[in-house]
């Protein structure tokens, strides 16, 4: 019964919420329209047949709501986006997995002709299923980034990052926190008004609080811009070289990609692709080499309807002698179309399926998600 009041009670505030006379933009603008305050608010409900992922299967239907405020302010060459809120789902079956989770992230940007840099900061507590491990876990994650680049002529542009992430985790013992420090550089080489050529280093430390660490050192080139005509995005390609230490674990070389591309097949159509590989720490206190790829694609119906559907798949290549070989290979689909009903109300349904082949027998598992959900803004 608690569950079905806070699905009515959600429900009513966001059919209200749409239907209300809100302005065009924003909740709030002022400042002469350099500075806008939204509100935000959603609602799903969801039926998972599969919430801790791994081979026992539980089930449970999940109520879910959220509220939130977003802020921008964009003056001249500085603008600043913020955004918080928090999410709330309760299970009808497995109460004790209830989270209510707080998130917060801002985004600081200036720009020039010559410059631009970027500051982001984010904090959120989550709530959900760690595929690694095969439990639900709740963690806080905190991240930090700068990005900037500087043209230096009308041909040759240089861009450096620093990064830090830290994943806490903080319901169960059996994981291990994990943080990490990237920086990097690149060159980049104007070849035509829509495309560039670059080359760069990166380098990434890991950490996890079971005293292992990760050093990841690795070199790419690529091109940034307009690929083919109407594809458009990045192509990274470059080798991957991870020196593990608190192990006697020997260094391991990979081939690491990035690639995101875009193409716009028509008006009504657009098609996303991604494929990447690259090493990263688990929440297992173990390394693993991930190649992953998918395709997104969205067909406009109309100005109000539109329908998503995505597939993707990808191999992890558990690394080191604590990991027993273990190797898992996942693949995964989904749909769902979406209807606004104003401009500030729309409905959305989905359907996911995901299955899981593992070396380890309490990580082979399949699992259906079916979820409906409204949200707002406003």
């Amino acid at each position: 019964m608690p569950a079905v009041r806070f699905y009515r009670a959600s429900l009513l505030a966001l059919v209200l919420g749409g239907i209300v006379p809100a302005p065009v933009y924003a909740l709030f603008t002022f400042n002469d329209g350099r500075d806008q305050l939204f509100v935000t608010g959603d609602f799903s409900l969801v039926y998972d047949t599969n919430i801790f992922a791994n081979r026992f299967a539980n089930a449970d239907t999940i109520y879910s709501g959220g509220v939130g405020l977003e802020y921008s302010r964009h003056a001249g060459i500085i603008s600043l986006d913020a955004s918080t809120g928090i999410s709330t789902s309760r299970f009808e079956k497995f109460s004790s997995e209830n989270f209510s989770d707080p998130h917060f992230q801002g985004e600081f940007s200036a720009r020039d002709d010559r410059t631009s840099a970027d500051l982001t900061l984010s904090t959120s507590r989550q709530s959900e299923a760690d595929i690694i491990s095969g439990i639900r876990a709740v963690s806080w994650n905190y991240a930090a980034g700068f990005n900037t680049k500087y043209r230096v002529n009308d041909r040759y542009s240089v861009s450096g990052n620093l990064g830090y992430t830290l994943q806490d985790f903080v319901n169960t013992p059996l994981l291990v926190n994990l943080s990490g420090y990237s920086a990097g550089a690149n060159l980049f080489y104007t070849i035509n008004s829509a495309r560039d050529f670059f080359v760069g280093y990166d380098f990434h430390l890991q950490r996890t609080s079971g005293n292992r660490s990760f050093y990841d050192h690795s070199v790419n080139f690529g091109l940034d811009g307009k690929i083919l005509p109407k594809i458009n995005g990045s192509v990274s390609v470059g080798y991957e070289l991870q020196e593990p230490h608190g192990s006697a674990d020997h260094s391991t070389g990979s081939l690491t990609e990035s690639i995101a591309l875009t193409w716009n097949l028509s008006r009504r159509v657009k098609i996303t692709g991604h494929l990447s590989q690259d090493f990263n720490a688990t929440s297992t206190n173990e390394s693993i080499n991930t190649t992953a790829g998918s395709l997104d694609a969205t067909y406009s119906m109309n100005s109000k309807t539109a329908v998503t559907a995505s597939v993707g798949g990808g191999y992890n290549r558990f690394i080191g002698a604590e990991a027993g070989g273990r190797r898992d290979t996942y693949f995964t689909w989904s749909i769902g179309p979406s209807y606004s009903i104003n401009e500030h109300l729309k409905v959305s349904t989905s359907y996911t399926y995901y299955e899981n082949w593992s070396t380890l027998t309490f990580s082979d598992f399949i699992r259906h998600t079916f979820s409906v959900s409204l949200s707002a803004r406003f």
